[in-house]
């Protein structure tokens, strides 16, 4: 069985899982390659490689011109 849990700001785990009923043990192992921040956490990194992205030099092309480009690569 895969949980998703959320982290608290004092650190606390929670998890909500009709599976689970108050009193119920689980033995959580941790990899530290493979902890994932999916949640809120995340729009920070997001944030940042838009940012970055931003400051590329890329040739800039309308919708139009990308939908053009497109049907001659097709034939």
């Amino acid at each position: 069985m895969t949980l998703t849990a959320e982290v608290t700001e004092q650190g606390v785990l929670r998890v909500k899982s009709p599976a689970l009923k108050p009193g119920d043990e689980v033995i959580l192992e941790t990899n530290e390659t493979e902890i994932r921040n999916t949640g809120k956490g995340k729009w920070s990194e997001i944030k940042k490689a838009l940012a970055k992205a931003n400051t590329l030099d890329f040739l800039r092309r309308t919708h139009e011109e990308i939908l053009r480009d497109l049907h001659e690569l097709r034939g």
